[in-house]
C-alpha cells in the first residue's frame, strides 16, 4: 500500500505529464497548421472556391461571364506593304460583362478569309482584358501576300481567368479635343491622366465608324509613361480616302 506522500508525488507527476502532453499537442498543431492563402490549392479561409472568391483576387469561374465578341473586321492598309505583301489591320470589339474584373494574357486568334471563304491565315496573340465593358483588340500589319481579305473571325483559344481589378485608373483617363481630318486619314486627341499615380505601358485604341455603326478603320498607339495629373496628344493615321466617317471611338487600355 502506497504512502500518502508517494501518492501525492504520483499525482503531481500525473498533472505535470498531462500538461507536458497538452503542450506537445498544441505545439504540433501550431507547426502543422498553416495560414490559409490564395495559392495553396485548397478551399479554406474566406474562399468560396479553391483559391478563389472571398478575400482572393481571383474570381471563381461560376461567378464570371465569358467575353462576347461583338464584331471582327480587317482593314487594308492601303499602300503599306511588308516585303512586297499587302498588309491588313485586324480588329475586334469584345464585351466584358464582369464588373471591376480583368483577365491577363488571354490567348486569341484572328482568322482571315478571302472572297471564296478560303482561309488566308490565322494570326495568334495574347491580350489583357481590362475592367472595361467594351475592349478593342487590334492587330496591325498582318501580311496576306497578294490575296484580299473578305471576312474575319475572332475567337479566344482559352477561357479567361478573371481577377478583381479596381477600375479607378481606367475611369480617370479622359479623352478630349478630337480632331478628325475630312478624308479620315488623321485623328488627333488629347489624353489626360487625372489620377495621383503615373500610368505606364498604356495602349490607346482608335476605331472609325460610319453612320450605321460599321467599323471603317482601326489603329492603336502606345504610351510608355503618362505622368500623374498630366496630358499628352495622341495621333492616329490611316491612308487617305476612308469614306463616310462620322465618329471615332478612342479607348485607353491601361495595364493592370
Amino acid at each position: 500500500m502506497l504512502s500518502w506522500s508517494t501518492r501525492r508525488k504520483l499525482v503531481y507527476l500525473g498533472v505535470v505529464g498531462v500538461l507536458v502532453f497538452a503542450g506537445l499537442v498544441l505545439a504540433g498543431e501550431t507547426l502543422l497548421t498553416t495560414t490559409p492563402t490564395c495559392f495553396d490549392g485548397k478551399q479554406n479561409g474566406t474562399e468560396t472556391g479553391i483559391d478563389c472568391g472571398g478575400s482572393c483576387a481571383r474570381i471563381c469561374s461560376g461567378q464570371t461571364h465569358d467575353p462576347v465578341v461583338l464584331w471582327a473586321r480587317s482593314f487594308p492598309n492601303g499602300s503599306h506593304t511588308y516585303n512586297g505583301s499587302h498588309t491588313y489591320t485586324a480588329a475586334a470589339y469584345v464585351e466584358n460583362d464582369n464588373l471591376n474584373a480583368g483577365a491577363k494574357q488571354v490567348h486569341y486568334s484572328f482568322q482571315l478569309f478571302d472572297d471564296a471563304n478560303s482561309l488566308i491565315l490565322e494570326h495568334d496573340g495574347m491580350v489583357d482584358l481590362p475592367p472595361l465593358q467594351t475592349v478593342p483588340i487590334i492587330e496591325p500589319g498582318i501580311a496576306v501576300g497578294n490575296r484580299t481579305v473578305a471576312r474575319t473571325l475572332f475567337a479566344f483559344s482559352e477561357v479567361p481567368v478573371w481577377y478583381t481589378v479596381a477600375s479607378t485608373t481606367t475611369s480617370a483617363l479622359t479623352v478630349t479635343n478630337q480632331e478628325l481630318a475630312p478624308d479620315g486619314s488623321r485623328l488627333s486627341v488629347t489624353l489626360a491622366n487625372n489620377t495621383i499615380s503615373d500610368v505606364r505601358n498604356l495602349a490607346v485604341a482608335a476605331v472609325l465608324f460610319d453612320a450605321n455603326g460599321v467599323a471603317l478603320a482601326a489603329s492603336k498607339s502606345f504610351i510608355s509613361l503618362l505622368s500623374h495629373r498630366s496630358s499628352t496628344d495622341v495621333v492616329f493615321t490611316w491612308s487617305p480616302g476612308i469614306p463616310n466617317v462620322v465618329r471615332a471611338e478612342i479607348t485607353p487600355l491601361p495595364s493592370f
